[in-house]
């Protein structure tokens, strides 16, 4: 069975996390960091237990369980469940832990919270998981489809956009070019793009956004050279955009140019709408070129985040 956490069993669970890390006083910084929360009512219903009859120990440090002596919590996570008001997709987990050295009722708590809260994608960050831990994980949630990653945070202010030099011309979407976006993104990435996929791209930061979704030409007589996915998270002079991908046709994969053209662009047009605005996004580390290419222009490159992600088909 899995539950979540009243407001008073919340020192507990962040207590197995932190001792789950490996933290030396699990039961202090547990203390420390409930005394910070401004909601523990809400953030207590985001933290989710496995429950079996038996086995659970107190942390130490803990003076008495208030779970209870039939019940015996075994796996916990917290899980940030997709916003309806926000059109969010994504089902968002962090803070994992278990008991022993066996993932599996992790694996059945993650499964379970699946089954549960509608969603599209799933990520559970690993941010202060080490790397024994983060494989591990990474092993048990395999069977449920997530695959590791590493995503690195970008970021440019719109202000400081550098001169264009030879632009490309930028085609929004439309309905009735959608099939059309859609082949040449495929293409371009070598991937099969199917309907659930497609619709979370058009998701990934919020509504879609299709005056932010681009095919680039040379001339609109031309076919398309390369593609642009945006989203919004504010609007306004100075909003914050997100770019969800962007990348060029498969016969322009080796040229640097027509990239670096293709975003130069990008941020031209966006500047437009938000001269003063923040341009985010986040890519994985898999994408070096890409990176490379963004930081040449001006990107602000953050650290890595280790992920594992189950992605649309």
């Amino acid at each position: 069975m899995i539950r979540s956490l009243t407001p008073d069993e919340l020192p507990w669970f962040l207590t197995r996390a932190f001792a789950y890390l490996g933290h030396r006083d699990p039961w202090g910084l547990a203390q420390r960091s409930v005394a910070r929360l401004r909601d523990v009512r809400r953030d207590a219903s985001r933290a989710w237990v496995l429950e079996s009859a038996a086995g659970a120990t107190a942390p130490a440090g803990a003076t008495a369980s208030v779970l209870g002596a039939a019940e015996a919590p075994t796996a916990g996570v917290v899980a940030w469940p997709p916003d309806p008001d926000r059109d969010d997709p994504t089902l968002r987990l962090a803070q994992p832990w278990h008991d022993g050295d066996d993932p599996t009722p992790f694996a059945g708590l993650v499964g379970e919270l699946l089954r549960r809260q509608p969603h599209e994608a799933v990520e559970l960050d690993l941010s202060a998981v080490g790397p024994d831990l983060a494989a591990s994980l990474g092993d048990a949630l395999a069977p449920l489809g997530f695959e590791p990653d590493g995503l690195r945070s970008l970021g440019f202010e719109l202000a400081e956009t550098p001169p264009l030099g030879r632009p490309l011309v930028l085609e929004g979407w439309r309905l009735a070019a959608d099939g059309e976006f859609r082949s040449f993104v495929a293409e371009a990435e070598g991937v099969v793009l199917r309907e659930g996929r497609w619709a979370w791209l058009k998701r990934a930061h919020g509504p879609f956004t299709p005056d932010l979704w681009f095919l680039a030409r040379e001339t609109l007589d031309q076919p398309p050279v390369g593609y642009a996915l945006a989203g919004r998270r504010r609007g306004g002079v100075d909003g914050e955009l997100a770019l969800t991908a962007v990348g060029v046709a498969r016969r322009h994969r080796g040229s640097t140019e027509m990239l670096r053209r293709l975003l130069l662009t990008l941020l031209h047009e966006l500047a437009a709408e938000s001269p003063a605005g923040r341009l985010r996004a986040e890519f994985s580390t898999t994408d070096t070129k890409l990176v490379a290419i963004m930081r040449s222009i001006g990107f602000e490159v953050g650290d890595v985040r280790p992920v594992l992600r189950r992605l649309p088909a």
